[in-house]
């Protein structure tokens, strides 16, 4: 592998990039391989080690590599997609009632008729979390012999927690003070508290669709209409489409996922993300940002968030330790900018604080690096499942069905040919020891009919690989059958 310093025409960094993608595309450095040293290649091609490094850094931000410390450079876990990406379906330009629970309820009894495959669940396996690094945390928290961890927190959190948070919003351009923050029971307690300090029953509230039904029930619970924008698995919404809706309607607030949103892994690219704080402060229209993927990125550095880009406190950033690391813990936070004051009262009317021990136990997670140490290979262990689950889908699947590839997160978002009905096969695949999310159930208005929400969050075996090939065998029974 060597690089003439005679080649001009582009920076030698990006010359050198190029080989290296060129050798990973042609296969020759397959997933999982390692690279030579830094040295190795400074040494081969007479160019600096800093501009090799320039190289791989630009090779792991197109999402060719990923670096493991003390370890070196690897080739990243890409899928090499043969199916586009899932449509998006045109906005719903008027205000509507939501009325998700009902389907909701329906899927949690099916489910638990007998024991099955869960792709539908989109909260990642215990085998995948740091369970010896967890425990020490919390046996070192519970050997504190003033009992500090039996005591009711302060309403807005444990301070060393948040001044742990705060710190690390510094790896997404942000710039958060402990005194911004305030624990919450999860990323839902987050935004039910946002929504409530902005919102009356009977306001409306645009989202992004497909939306999360958990987003959804929070606005039914509320007694909160909800308005929607089309948003796409390659590149979100569309910015100018949110504005014009906001203008022309009385839209009391917006909920955005900027990260790897569930279910379609769709992200919003920085320049959006910036705009969308701009018109939050132009038209005094609070943005509650969803952030609980963010962490979990597959190559390249950690993305920012619409809240890096907020000056004027218009911003109401929500996220969480449940995806990421304990789910149990039910560990989450707000930064909700001008309107602290009031989630704070909220929070206090609401349930007083969050889990004493558990907030003291995630701080130990981030001050010891346990929880650094785990993303790395959280990361890759989802990427490598995400990769494996569309080579299955691409195999066995119907023909024109189409698949998200998202850059991080815990799900892809699939399309079936139209004569299929996801909710009406969910019994049926059941019986067949496999769930999945219907589309039906990311929509306030009946859409997605033909679409299905797969997690790859679960520990990788052979039941799963025979489960998504059952479920494509069902679907293309059905596909085949309406011709």
């Amino acid at each position: 592998m060597t690089v003439t310093e005679s080649t001009m025409q582009e920076p030698i960094y990006i010359d050198l990039s190029q080989k290296i993608a060129s050798l990973i595309e042609r296969n020759i450095y397959k997933a999982g391989d390692k690279l030579p040293s830094l040295r190795t290649l400074h040494k081969e091609n007479g160019i600096s080690v800093g501009t090799v490094l320039q190289a791989f850094n630009h090779l792991i931000d197109k999402g060719y590599l990923t670096s493991r410390e003390k370890s070196g450079y690897f080739v990243s876990y890409r899928n090499r997609q043969n199916l586009p990406a899932p449509q998006a379906i045109p906005a719903t330009l008027s205000a509507r009632s939501v009325h998700i629970d009902k389907l909701l309820r329906k899927l949690r009894e099916g489910g638990s008729k007998k024991e099955f495959v869960s792709l539908a669940n989109a909260l990642p396996d215990h085998r995948l979390l740091p369970f010896n690094s967890i425990k020490s945390s919390i046996q070192k928290v519970s050997k504190d012999l003033s009992g500090n961890y039996l005591k009711l927190e302060d309403p807005k959190g444990n301070r060393k927690l948040r001044e742990a948070i705060a710190k690390r919003s510094f790896t997404w351009n942000g710039k958060l003070h402990a005194d911004d923050l305030i624990i919450t029971n999860g990323t839902t307690e987050a935004l039910n508290i946002c929504l409530k300090a902005v919102t009356n029953p009977g306001d409306t509230v645009l989202v992004q669709s497909p939306c999360y039904y958990g987003i959804m029930l929070a606005l039914e619970g509320l007694g909160l209409k909800v308005i929607t924008i089309p948003c796409h698995s390659d590149s979100g919404i569309d910015v100018d489409v949110l504005v014009d809706v906001c203008r022309s309607m009385a839209v009391k607030a917006c909920i955005l996922v900027s990260n790897f949103n569930n279910p379609n892994g769709a992200s919003l690219n920085s320049i959006k993300k910036a705009r969308l704080a701009a018109f939050a402060a132009k038209y005094k229209i609070p943005i509650i940002e969803d952030d609980i993927y963010g962490d979990i990125c597959f190559s390249g550095k950690r993305p920012d968030c619409i809240k890096s880009y907020d000056e004027s406190g218009w911003v109401m950033y929500c996220s969480s330790f449940s995806k990421s690391l304990a789910p149990g813990f039910r560990i989450g936070w707000c930064a909700p900018g001008r309107f602290s004051y009031e989630v704070a009262r909220i929070k206090l009317m609401q349930n007083s604080a969050s889990n004493t021990l558990m907030q003291s136990a995630i701080y130990e997670l981030l001050e010891s690096g346990s929880y650094d140490r785990h993303l790395k290979k959280f990361r890759l262990e989802l990427q490598k499942n995400m990769v494996r689950t569309i080579r299955l889908v691409e195999k066995h699947f119907p023909v024109g069905t189409r698949i998200s590839s998202p850059a991080g997160g815990l799900v892809v978002w699939a399309e079936l040919p139209a004569p299929i009905n996801t909710t009406e096969l969910q019994d049926t695949a059941l019986d067949q020891g496999v769930s999945y999310g219907p589309g039906e159930l990311f929509s306030n208005d009946g859409d997605y009919k033909n679409y299905l929400r797969i997690s790859y969050c679960n520990q990788w075996d052979a039941k799963i690989e025979r489960a998504l090939e059952n479920l494509g065998g069902l679907f293309s029974a059905i596909s085949i059958n309406d011709k």
